[in-house]
Parts: C-alpha cells; sequence; structure tokens
C-alpha cells in the first residue's frame, strides 16, 4: 500500500464513520464496484479506527473538562458504560451475522433505508434533555439502538444513535455529542475484539510504516471535520438532509444486484 492509497482509505473512514451514511454500507459498495479493491489488513483498520477515535477526542476535550469541573464525569462514564452493555448484549451474540451480511446487496440496500427512514423521522424532534440530566433509561435505548445496527450492513452506526438520543427526548446538541461519545468505546472496542481474535497477526506486524501513520491522519483530520458537520447539522434539524443521499443510493444497490454486477 503506497502513502496516498492509505490516504484515501483514511479520508474514507473518517468521512463515513460519522456522517449518517454507513461506513460498512459504503466499504462493501466499494468493493462491489471495483474489482481489485479490498479490506485493509488488520492492522491497517485498526489504525484508522484509532484516529477516528483520536477525532471524537479532538471535538469533546472541552464536553469531557466541562462535565469533570461539574462533577457529573462519573455518571456520564456510568451511562456510557450502560450504552455499550446494551449494546454487547445484541452485538456481540451476532458478531458472526454482522461479518457475513455485508456480501448481501439487499441488505445493504435495505440499512440505507432503514437510516433514512429513521433520520426522516426524526427530522423535527428535539428534546430538552442534556449532560447531567440525562437518565438511565435513554443511555440504554441509545446503547440497544446501537447493538440493533449490526443487523443491517447500510445502517450508521452514528446516524442510529443520534436519532435515537432524539427519540429519547436529549437535547439536539447533547444526542449528537453522546453518540459522539458512545463512538469511543464502541470503536476501541470493537478494535479490541478483532485484534484479539487475530492477535498472532498483530503481533508479527510492522506498525510504523509511513502508509500505517498517513492513513490513521487522514482518519483523524477528516473525522474531526465530520464530527463538526454532523454537529452543525443536528443544531439546525437538516440530518435529514442525507436520507435524500441514501434513498438513491439504496436504489442503485439494488440495482447492482438484480443487474448481476454485485
Amino acid at each position: 500500500m503506497t502513502v496516498w492509497q492509505a490516504v484515501v482509505l483514511g479520508v474514507v473512514q473518517g468521512l463515513t464513520e460519522f456522517l449518517p451514511v454507513s461506513s460498512r454500507g459504503h466499504l462493501a459498495l466499494a468493493q462491489a464496484l471495483m474489482p481489485g479493491f479490498s479490506q485493509p489488513g488488520l492492522v491497517f483498520d485498526v489504525a484508522l479506527h484509532l484516529g477516528t477515535v483520536l477525532a471524537v477526542l479532538a471535538l469533546e476535550w472541552r464536553r469531557i473538562l466541562d462535565a469533570a469541573r461539574e462533577r457529573y464525569l462519573l455518571r456520564l462514564a456510568l451511562l456510557l458504560v450502560l450504552a455499550m452493555a446494551a449494546t454487547s448484549a445484541i452485538a456481540l451474540p451476532l458478531r458472526h451475522w454482522a461479518e457475513d451480511a455485508v456480501r448481501y446487496p439487499l441488505l445493504v440496500a435495505a440499512g440505507f433505508v432503514v437510516t433514512a427512514v429513521l433520520l426522516l423521522a426524526v427530522r423535527r424532534s428535539s428534546g430538552r434533555i442534556e449532560g447531567r440530566g440525562m437518565t438511565v433509561g435513554a443511555a440504554a435505548f441509545v446503547g440497544l439502538a446501537q447493538g440493533l445496527v449490526v443487523l443491517l450492513p447500510g445502517m450508521s452506526r452514528s446516524g442510529t444513535t443520534i436519532v435515537a438520543g432524539l427519540g429519547a427526548r436529549l437535547e439536539r446538541r447533547w444526542a449528537a455529542d453522546f453518540s459522539f461519545l458512545l463512538s469511543i468505546p464502541a470503536i476501541l472496542g470493537a478494535a479490541v475484539v478483532e485484534g484479539w481474535s487475530h492477535r498472532a497477526e498483530l503481533a508479527a506486524a510492522r506498525t510504523l510504516e509511513a502508509p500505517l501513520l498517513a492513513g490513521m491522519a487522514a482518519a483523524a483530520v477528516v473525522g474531526f471535520a465530520a464530527l463538526v458537520l454532523v454537529r452543525r447539522l443536528v443544531w439546525q434539524g437538516r440530518l435529514y438532509l442525507f436520507a435524500y443521499y441514501l434513498l438513491p443510493l439504496a436504489a442503485v444497490t439494488a440495482a447492482l444486484h438484480f443487474a448481476g454486477v454485485w
């Protein structure tokens, strides 16, 4: 892999991880349309995910610092743990299904449609719950929604969790921020599970090559820009605009299947 190829993959990862369009669905579609395209290796994949985690920390450090100053950091951490427990209860038993589902284009298309419908359903939703006022029930609801994403490879993790937060009457910006914060344990947890499953490959890899560092940096920078954009659109109540991209994309994906291309 060249440095430029790594940068392109980092840009794609940074964009699709946080924009409500599904990174899994886009990766599956890219593999179908480009015969020479393949998923990056384990070490590179983990590096890209670590880059997106750095993007979240760069955006949310003020929120974390405010939580510490206002003495609800422990409560916030517990809410994130609870949400991840709810996610794990659904996602872990279905992990092998999720790995196989990306091979079925109609499931990818269905995921795009479901995400679009969810975005349109909450276009006018706006609650008042924010920060320390968030309830255990709301955190569990968001976590369960995140777990359900594994069922359809075209469903967006960020879009689904933001929609769930809005459905739980969270204030718009907090619905986005809680989704972003929840991505930290979600991404790291997935990386740990994947890394442990392939620990021999991970141990034998060379980890300081230029393409790896370039891809990680690209994922971090582009991921940060995507986070800023998503937060602004959620605040303005305009995240639903991505539905008008996902619905035609679902139609194209289904058409590729029926045409025998995928």
